[in-house]
């Protein structure tokens, strides 16, 4: 299943769908098919990660909380330490998970992948 997201280039926008998919559902990976200028995902207000130059590489979210960082080509990411405890089987959390973008005056499309396997509900029309 792949969900796709769009907003304004500067605008945050939610990577939360526990309603439609469960609680304890996580994110695989996911992938800018129109990228902003730059990127980062957050929980709450703590960012999981610095800000990332926008690109339309997938990026992969599968690595076990052991894992401090990463990097996928010349992309470095920052594993959520602080709420590793919510991962179960490698993807990231979907609860409370937001994606910020930064740019002007175009949109971005985003395709999200939730893990098959953590999948707890049909998916239901995302608003």
């Amino acid at each position: 299943m792949i969900i796709t997201l769009s907003g304004p280039f500067g605008s945050s926008v939610s990577l939360d769908f526990s309603n439609q998919l469960g609680e304890s559902v996580e994110l695989e990976c996911f992938q800018f098919v129109q990228a902003p200028i730059e990127f980062r995902l957050l929980r709450g207000d703590r960012p999981l990660q610095d800000w990332q130059a926008g690109n339309s590489d997938v990026y992969d979210l599968q690595h076990g909380p052991n894992v401090q960082q990463w990097a996928r080509g010349n992309h470095w990411f920052v594993n959520d330490l602080a709420h590793r405890g919510d991962v179960a089987t490698c993807g990231v959390l979907s609860k409370n998970l937001i994606i910020e973008t930064r740019g002007l005056g175009l949109t971005f499309i985003l395709l999200v992948w939730p893990r098959e396997s953590t999948v707890r509900r049909a998916l239901t029309t995302l608003k």
